[in-house]
């Protein structure tokens, strides 16, 4: 399991965007888009949220894809989070995925407030244990939230 590093601090929120315009950059070959990203994610090619979860603040989305599904192999799955605050106080938070008892965080805490959509994107990576993975949100003084199991085989 990744150790989550609890002394360091990382600012990991991007410049901001125009909301409703900003898309979830999704690579076309292997590796990660590892960013958190600002405004509403509009995916680039098929991929849609596949499972969520409605938080009294928001809505926790979730996307696991088959890769041949995107032009790679089916053994890699397309892998990617997003948060939509509706409401209530600023947050710090990370986002991280599970699969088969490991967790896979994103770069580092961010800062959300109600209205602010984030989003992160692991890319391309190993088709997860049992095909079934889990989305998860950290957040700081409160819990951890998580989506259902999506399968990306």
């Amino acid at each position: 399991m990744a150790a989550v590093p609890v002394a360091t601090t990382i600012d990991a929120q991007a410049a901001p965007a125009q909301k409703g315009d900003h898309q979830l950059k999704l690579p076309s070959t292997g590796g990660a888009a590892a960013q958190i990203n600002d405004g509403a994610a509009t995916p680039t090619g098929s991929i849609q949220p596949l499972v969520s979860t409605q938080l009294s603040s928001g809505t926790l989305s979730f996307w696991s894809e088959n890769g041949a599904k995107h032009g790679q192999s089916y053994y890699s799955a397309l892998t990617a989070i997003q948060y939509k605050k509706n409401s209530g106080g600023q947050i710090i938070a990370r986002f991280a995925y599970e699969e088969g008892g490991n967790t896979h965080w994103d770069q580092g805490a961010f800062t959300q407030n109600a209205g602010e959509t984030k989003s992160f994107s692991w890319g391309f990576a190993p088709l997860p244990a049992n095909c079934s993975a889990i989305g998860k949100m950290w957040v700081s003084g409160q819990q951890t939230f998580q989506t259902p199991p999506d399968h990306p085989c």
